[in-house]
């Protein structure tokens, strides 16, 4: 098992070395903030802007592109496939129970992700992932039709109803994939992605505040994951909230559609894999605990479906993680494990 373990971490490192050495196909854009603007950012949310920002529209995607997509990714041609089941994809979708778990790990490590844009200032859901990184979608960090950056980004674990028990940060430092800024925000889209590098606060990383999940790539089939979101359509997207999706269909453009009933405000939220414990009998690659294999992207046009689409972990995430650890030394530790917070 030991060996395995080896084994993994070496083929982990191997394929952040062939993302960064591919430029053609995993460049990161990337966005840095000076200090004064730091200070800005984090003078600008005032309690008032944050509850009147807009929950981020979750991208919809219609069943028929969908059926289309699974066609040709199965190598047939015939349109109109029925690749999503005519039954519901199986989930349950719940509060956190006890609503004191907001409070626990690993529950502390997602959070809101605010930020501004020309049409106004808006909210998505993020996690943190190592000692200051949080990954997001790429749709809440770049505008790919306006071929620019939001702005003013703050992340705020552990939000809950106005309270912010463990603060607000702020980032200075923002990465999405090319394939994400020469998108158009055409959907699906197998690098959705998007990753911040946050500024230590009072003497503090994020990663010590809230601790941060691991990681997996090209793990989100078959496995069974936790979707952890601040949704609007559940608390008006003022509770995390989580939904448990045993169900899934395979594959979209390098991603996959999960059950679930959440909505705006839920974009970017972690996809989980062995949520809280480790898995029995999988060996130590699938079996880790607290492992983020991909963050909601997309979800139906169709207002009676329930399911939400994900980007899968891959090596155009790495590469961008990769341009983020190297800014600082600290700002990932451990990358691909998951670690408990430091006392708060």
């Amino acid at each position: 098992m030991k060996g395995a373990l080896v084994m993994s971490r070496r083929l982990l490192s191997l394929m952040v070395l062939v993302a960064v050495a591919t430029p053609g196909l995993v460049q990161a854009q990337r966005r840095e903030v000076t200090s004064s603007g730091l200070r800005a950012d984090r003078d600008y949310w005032t309690s008032n802007r944050m509850r009147r920002a807009r929950e981020m529209p979750l991208p919809r995607v219609s069943r028929a592109r969908l059926s289309t997509l699974f066609a040709e990714d199965q190598g047939g041609s015939e349109e109109g496939t029925i690749s999503l089941p005519a039954t519901p994809l199986q989930f349950s979708s719940t509060q956190l129970i006890p609503k004191s778990a907001r409070n626990a790990y690993p529950y502390t490590t997602v959070g809101r992700l605010f930020f501004k844009s020309v049409e106004g200032n808006f909210v998505c859901t993020a996690a943190v992932i190592s000692n200051r990184v949080i990954l997001t979608a790429g749709h809440c960090v770049y505008d790919a039709l306006r071929r620019r950056f939001y702005e003013k980004f703050v992340f705020v674990p552990g939000y809950h109803r106005g309270q912010m028990p463990r603060g607000t940060w702020t980032a200075k430092f923002a990465a999405v994939t090319e394939q994400w800024k020469l998108s158009s925000e055409v959907l699906p889209n197998s690098a959705d992605f998007g990753v911040l590098v946050l500024n230590d606060k009072e003497g503090r990383t994020i990663g010590q505040a809230t601790g941060w999940l691991g990681f997996r790539m090209h793990a989100l089939v078959p496995n069974h994951v936790k979707l952890l979101g601040f949704a609007i359509n559940h608390d008006g997207g003022e509770e995390l909230h989580e939904v448990s999706s045993g169900d899934s269909v395979c594959c979209f453009d390098g991603t996959a559609v999960y059950g679930s009933d959440m909505r705006a405000g839920s974009s970017g939220g972690p996809l989980i894999q062995n949520f809280g414990q480790r898995a029995r009998g999988q060996g130590p690659a699938n079996g880790e605990a607290n492992r983020v294999v991909g963050v909601i992207s997309y979800g139906p046009t169709e207002g009676n479906a329930k399911f939400e689409g994900s980007s899968i972990l891959n090596e155009s995430f790495m590469a961008i993680l990769q341009t983020a650890c190297g800014k600082a030394a600290g700002n990932c530790v451990s990358p691909g494990t998951h670690r408990r917070p430091q006392r708060f």
